[in-house]
């Protein structure tokens, strides 16, 4: 079965950087060989994406990669704290961290959205802190 579903461009770019994380902390051959056909086809899809200032394009690309590192990392702490039943002030740091680094994410969704004049834009609002 296939699914087209219109996504924002941020969203395009987002889940890329994922798949490109998981092509390198995940090694289950199952697992990797749907991880690379998910990839291929949406870096096909984002060939198709045209932009006036392609150089503030790819560094808003690169900001997300490395803030999906970034929150790839906490997420595998936290479980650890879980697993060891840590739940100290190493874990309360992370959980602060999660929704600090996912609003710096959804920022720069939004400056790619707004870049490439993305038909679809994802919002957020949540409660100030």
């Amino acid at each position: 079965m296939k699914i087209l579903a219109e996504i924002s461009v941020g969203e395009l770019f987002d889940k890329i950087t994922i798949l490109n994380i998981k092509t390198k902390k995940i090694h289950d051959s199952e697992k990797l060989n749907n991880i690379k056909k998910e990839l291929s086809f949406l870096n096909h899809q984002a060939l198709s994406i045209n932009v006036k200032d392609q150089a503030l394009l790819n560094h808003n690309i690169e900001k997300l990669q490395l803030i999906n590192e970034e929150l790839w990392d906490i997420e595998n702490n936290k479980r650890e704290c879980e697993a060891n039943k840590d739940f100290g002030e190493k874990f309360i740091e992370l959980s602060r961290d999660v929704h600090f680094k996912n609003d710096i994410r959804a920022k720069i969704k939004k400056e790619i959205n707004l870049l490439t004049d993305s038909s679809v834009i994802e919002e957020k609002e949540y409660s100030s802190y």
